[in-house]
């Protein structure tokens, strides 16, 4: 095992450009191996030490959560099937009949949509977990126990419910029912990092522009669901406790049942595909069962957790750097490549797989999206919003784009489930297509990614058709702010020109303000829409959702202009068809805002 993660992370830190990464394999109960690499500070040149540094762990700390609920569920203080009201000193407003229960929110089926504006800059701008969630209140888009959808709010709710239980903050609980007897000495929930610990904390950094950047700490509002810091022994400790039956050495921190149970499947989307424990995350790879966590900071710490409890192995990993996924999942797939190696044939398509694919074909968007606020943009842009774009390819062959960083090609193998092309083995698992009860297709499920479903959307929702308008409108707009100051130009220059309309010069200023305004939109939003999707609306942020407003205002009244200058006779035909044009474009980038809610303060 050391040769092999030795070379694994060698490789990984260059060819992934990670500053420092720690690593812990267990087995049986032991800790089999733990290593640190690269390092923790990059100035100083100190390295990364697995019992040692502290790295943060993202959402990883989640099972933290669930494994306090399930303490207080076995002890009979928490009922899982009760309405969360019941234990809440506010309401989630009842937009459904059915009530959001704690096993709703533990396999993240309670139906809200996501919520941005997280993180915070500094301790001082926290509010206690409670206040922060009664104000924060995501709207509830789909009936509990329906669809999945990844909601950093539900276990904030889960978290608070336990404050609430159990009389103390969630840091404490943590610390006295769950570090204290797992001997996790290093781990905290507390923020900032208490002072006996910050001397070991690993600074974050940010690969770009061909070297290392360091990033500033980030605080979550809702603290329970990622402000753990740990070393990767820590750890160990944790993924001992959940594969022994709750025990770690002498302590036990849940009766055996309920290790178990935590271990078993509570959703699912479709029989055919992984679903949701406990809290863990269902995966196949190489037909191993694997349970796990990942998480994430934005732009540096990331961690993966992951069981494999038919082996009584765990391994866990945290790395220092970029904030992504993939550093966690390059690893979790050569560890289980190389002791668990399993061959794959390449699939055979079905002989209907040719109407199959045309019958599959569409956009799908992720369950887990903001509906009713301005991120829902970033469906628009690659990653973990991206659509899903499914297209037939020749000879039975189906195209995805927007899964991953590059187009994939699947074989039909079943109705309604593809599987990857050339039988290379992925982390991806099947495709499999939901139907409704007329056979319609409406929902695409990847079998390793059971926090989330993908929802059919027509072709005028899409991400692609919006690309498309929103490029057109732009060059209209382009037109108008680059053409008509040309055209007035060289009009002056006419020997004998004749005076402009003062109806149409009017119109032409007004009209061609507005294009300028909506052009400025777009790069006012690019520059301060990541910053404000992580932590809140800014100031920028808010001017940038200004602009079309103040276009919108220009353009209407350019319509009065332009309507005295139409009665003059004076514009000529080329001119009326440029200015309706500009209105058209004006019309169609309204509604693309107002569709992808950036249109007003929709914050």
């Amino acid at each position: 095992m050391e040769a092999f993660l030795d070379q694994f992370f060698a490789e990984q830190l260059a060819e992934e450009h990670v500053a420092g990464a720690a690593v812990a394999v267990v087995k049986d109960g032991r800790l089999l191996f733990a290593r640190g690499y690269g390092y923790a500070d990059l100035d100083r040149r100190t390295p990364v030490v697995a019992d040692q540094t502290i790295f943060g762990i993202g959402s990883t700390s989640k099972l933290f959560i669930w494994t306090a609920v399930m303490q207080l569920a076995e002890q009979g203080r928490l009922d899982l099937d009760a309405d969360v009201n019941t234990y809440l000193d506010f309401q989630i407003p009842a937009t459904y009949p059915q009530p959001i229960t704690l096993r709703h929110l533990m396999s993240h089926t309670a139906g809200f949509e996501d919520r941005g504006g997280l993180f915070a800059h500094s301790p001082a701008e926290l509010a206690p977990l409670g206040a922060y969630l009664a104000h924060n209140i995501p709207a509830r888009v789909q009936p509990p126990g329906v669809v999945s959808a990844y909601s950093n709010y539900g276990a904030a709710l889960a978290g608070y419910i336990v404050e609430r239980v159990a009389g103390v903050p969630f840091e404490q609980y943590a610390e006295e029912q769950i570090f204290a007897p797992l001997e996790m000495r290093r781990t905290t929930l507390r923020q900032p990092v208490p002072e006996a610990l910050a001397p070991a904390l690993s600074t974050g950094y940010r690969y770009e522009n061909g070297g290392f950047r360091a990033v500033p700490a980030a605080y979550l509002r809702a603290g329970p669901t990622g402000a753990s810091h740990a070393t990767a022994t820590d750890m160990a400790h944790f993924m001992i406790a959940h594969l022994q039956g709750g025990r770690y050495g002498a302590a036990r921190i849940l009766e055996d049942d309920t290790a178990q149970l935590m271990q078993h499947r509570l959703f699912a989307h479709d029989p055919r595909v992984n679903g949701m424990a406990y809290g863990f995350a269902e995966v196949t790879l190489n037909q191993q069962r694997v349970l796990k966590h990942n998480g994430v900071y934005p732009g540096s710490f990331n961690s993966i957790l992951a069981l494999l409890p038919e082996h009584g192995v765990g391994i866990y990993a945290s790395y220092n750097s970029n904030g992504v996924f993939s550093h966690g999942e390059n690893l979790l797939r050569a560890f289980v490549d190389h002791y668990y190696p399993a061959d794959a044939a390449a699939p055979a398509p079905i002989p209907e797989a040719r109407q199959v694919a045309e019958q599959l074909a569409g956009s799908y968007r992720s369950t887990r999206m903001f509906e009713t606020t301005f991120p829902k943009a970033l469906a628009l842009f690659p990653g973990n919003y991206a659509d899903i774009r499914v297209t037939p390819g020749p000879d039975g062959i189906v195209l995805t784009e927007g899964l991953g960083p590059q187009p994939l090609r699947w074989v039909v193998v079943a109705p309604r489930v593809l599987r990857l092309a050339g039988g290379e083995l992925d982390s991806y698992g099947d495709l499999v297509f939901g139907a409704d009860e007329r056979g319609e297709v409406t929902a695409l499920y990847v079998q390793n990614n059971p926090y989330r479903a993908y929802v059919r959307v027509p072709w005028y929702e899409s991400a692609r058709f919006a690309t498309l308008l929103l490029a057109g409108c732009l060059a209209v707009f382009a037109s108008a702010v680059i053409g008509w100051p040309i055209a007035a130009l060289v009009r002056r220059r006419r020997p004998q020109a004749r005076a402009a309309d003062p109806a149409a010069r009017m119109t032409w200023w007004l009209a061609g303000g507005a294009a300028a305004l909506e052009l400025a939109f777009l790069p006012g939003m690019l520059l301060t829409f990541e910053e404000a999707v992580n932590f809140g609306a800014s100031p920028g942020l808010m001017a940038a959702l200004a602009l079309p407003v103040a276009a919108g205002a220009l353009m209407l009244v350019s319509l009065a202009a332009a309507a005295r200058g139409w009665r003059s006779g004076r514009w000529g035909l080329a001119a009326r068809a440029h200015y309706g044009l500009v209105l058209l474009a004006t019309i169609g980038y309204t509604w693309w805002l107002h569709s992808w809610n950036l249109l007003g303060a929709r914050i």
